[in-house]
């Protein structure tokens, strides 16, 4: 399986609305780049891998301890509660050291002679060239501008980035980064970190920036996190300190943060400051909204970057035992300039209870006990500010009924008065905040080659949402099956429905009413691999929409290769795709291979075809990669391309990406 492979696997296993977020894409890419070492593998390395469930990795523990030192991942068809996908998965991830030690050495803590003389380095350098202009690269006359300032964007239409880290024996990270957006004028954000783990009595340090998470994410998570799909995850975001090597301009902590490990106990701190994007309000009383995208490319834009401070602080105590943990965590914000988003029209009353101030502070509790088939974990966590006094809780009760058959309870009640800053748990909205909901599912692996999910979710919004002029109440359910018949063929089918209600108006009466406005999404995927070199998938999707006496349908059907050397990284896949649509609501989201630190996710809609062409060239003793990738959307309804300052003002795009990398 390759890299690429493993990507489209994964988000098989995710929403189809939402992508994984990068930053998980990118800690398991470090990973697939600086694998573990199966001899030396630990629990906590193992549960950093998404597609593996707790049962799974004890196994694999359990196997490495009795039959050290491992041979050949040939062995991992003798740990029965691995199927033959997550076998594959795990190859990406594991390495067999010529000089394996027998047993765990991560139990022992390296020499600095050691560190230093098993440095690894990596530089990346990318580079985008979109192949067609776009409204903010007009030429305009200077009355023009100056009437509008904002009506063209102020760089060039280049997106440029490097990369460049370090690593030694999966203790010692350090890595700098740099990008300049489209459109932006010059390097636009640099990040750094310097991060180490498991020396001695140091679980974990970050010098730099860096990401947290504790509990089940409601005090704080800016690392991982996954879709419904993937309910043997939501215990997972206890992994305390982690690095931030992602280009991604928000959702991170700058300064310095480390735990301890003292026997069964954990004590964490932290402290971070940096500059953070808002846009000022018109009468200047404050903040209105925080801006995350990192985009500034207009004269408005490049006004609200590092418009206000923002300061965090707190720390972490965890203790585990006999499989009991129990953890309790504080974290405090404190922003220059107050947040004061608007809430005083009929039309902004749903962000009566946003952020609103300029201190925060989140204390949370989180608690757990596990066994070899049951495990129960959960989190109750309080906010407390000037006018935001709210309480939340996430628990999850995982039944491992027998080998073959898992039932997982996931319940949450986020109050519409929680206030969490950096919180990110499992949820339907993005924030923490809001919500109540239970969720049920099951897993079957009972039929030989065969693996059956299901799960329904009912959910309630007690407040007010944008465009929901009431509480609301919504339904999801979904039923998949992956076939794998034989070791060179793999199906994949999959029918998700959901239904959320939503503001209809009248246009007779002028009455508002609540309506469902109902989503069904159908996936058929056929994988054949008629030779280790070479890789076909035919995927197949259809989505029907429908809200009041409005219904819209969606079609798309593509074809995907991947070829690879065995003996050298020398990759080519390229794919094509056509695709027909009503209208945005009725879009295709889909996954296309990518450059090595990116990920092809993009969504469809109109009628048109979609292809990509991706080359990976190694050169010089394979240290040297020559990356590029083309890609090409034509509509041929005669649409245009893109909205507002991206608009095409054309049927078609052409977009040329350029990636060097470097390994020594």
């Amino acid at each position: 399986m390759t890299w690429e492979e493993f990507v489209e696997r994964l988000e098989e296993y995710n929403d189809t609305e939402s992508s994984i977020d990068e930053s998980t894409l990118l800690e398991l890419q470090d990973i697939h780049t600086n694998p573990f070492d199966f001899n030396a593998v630990t629990r906590d390395d193992l549960l950093k891998l998404p597609f593996l469930t707790e049962n799974q990795a004890n196994d694999i523990i359990y196997y490495v301890e009795k039959n050290a030192p491992i041979q050949s991942f040939g062995e991992l068809m003798l740990i029965p509660s691995l199927n033959q996908d997550e076998r594959e998965m795990l190859r990406l991830f594991l390495t067999i050291k010529a000089t394996s030690p027998v047993g765990n050495s991560n139990s022992r803590t390296p020499s600095w002679d050691a560190l230093a003389s098993n440095i690894k380095n990596e530089l990346v350098w990318r580079t985008d060239i979109p192949l067609y202009t776009t409204a903010g690269y007009g030429n305009y006359p200077d009355s023009v501008l100056a009437a509008s300032p904002n009506k063209a964007y102020q760089g060039d239409p280049l997106h440029h980035s490097m990369r460049y880290s370090l690593q030694s024996l999966n203790r010692l990270f350090a890595g700098i980064q740099m990008e300049k957006d489209a459109g932006e004028c010059g390097i636009d954000h640099v990040s750094a970190h310097i991060f180490v783990k498991d020396l001695g009595f140091i679980k974990s340090a970050a010098i730099g920036d860096y990401r947290l998470s504790f509990g089940q994410g409601l005090a704080v998570n800016t690392g991982m996190r996954f879709g419904k799909m993937m309910t043997s995850t939501t215990d997972r975001l206890d992994i305390g300190i982690s690095k931030h090597s992602s280009l991604t301009e928000a959702g991170f902590f700058r300064g310095a943060a480390a735990t301890i490990r003292v026997k069964d106990w954990e004590l964490s701190a932290f402290l971070s400051y940096r500059k953070t994007d808002g846009t000022m309000r018109s009468d200047s009383l404050g903040i209105s909204t925080l801006k995350t995208d990192g985009l500034h490319r207009t004269i408005s834009e490049r006004n609200r970057k590092g418009n206000l401070s923002t300061t965090n602080f707190g720390g972490n105590i965890h203790w585990g035992k006999n499989g009991f943990t129990i953890s309790a965590t504080a974290i405090a914000t404190h922003f220059s300039i107050p947040l004061t988003p608007i809430k005083d029209t009929e039309a902004s009353l749903y962000r009566k209870y946003n952020a609103t101030g300029q201190d925060f502070l989140v204390t949370s509790v989180a608690y757990g006990y596990k066994t070899s088939r049951i495990s129960f974990t959960g989190e109750t966590a309080c906010s407390s500010t000037e006018s935001q006094n709210g309480f939340a809780t996430i628990n999850t009760l995982r039944w491992q009924t027998n080998r073959n058959n898992t039932l997982s309870l996931v319940g949450r009640s986020y109050g519409a008065q929680f206030v969490s800053i950096n919180g990110k748990a499992f949820s339907e909205n993005t924030s923490v905040q809001n919500e109540q909901g239970a969720l049920i599912s099951w897993t079957n692996t009972s039929l030989k080659k065969v693996k059956l999910l299901a799960y329904a979710d009912i959910m309630y919004f007690p407040w007010l949402k944008y465009q929901v002029g009431a509480p609301s109440h919504a339904y999801e359910a979904l039923a998949q099956a992956q076939v794998s018949p034989g070791n060179k063929w793999k199906l994949l089918l999959r029918y998700r429905m959901k239904t959320k209600q939503k503001d209809f108006t009248n246009k007779d009466t002028n009455i508002t009413t609540l309506r469902y406005n109902t989503s069904h999404n159908l996936k058929f995927q056929l994988s054949h691999t008629p030779s280790p070199q070479l890789t076909l998938n035919t995927t197949a999707t259809a989505v029907l929409t429908s809200f009041a006496e409005d219904s819209n349908c969606g079609f798309s059907i593509s074809e995907a290769i991947h070829w690879k050397s065995l003996s050298t990284p020398l990759r080519i896949g390229g794919s094509l795709t056509l695709f027909s649509t009503n209208n945005f609501n009725s879009r295709i989201s889909c996954y296309e291979p990518s450059l090595l630190y990116s990920f092809g996710f993009t969504s469809l809609y109109h009628h048109g075809i979609r292809t990509s062409l991706l080359a990976s060239i190694p050169t010089i003793s394979n240290r040297l990669s020559l990356n590029a990738r083309i890609s090409s959307t034509i509509l041929t309804d005669g649409s245009t391309l893109g909205t507002a300052l991206d608009a095409t003002n054309s049927n078609h795009k052409e977009d040329l990406q350029l990636q060097v990398v470097y390994k020594w």
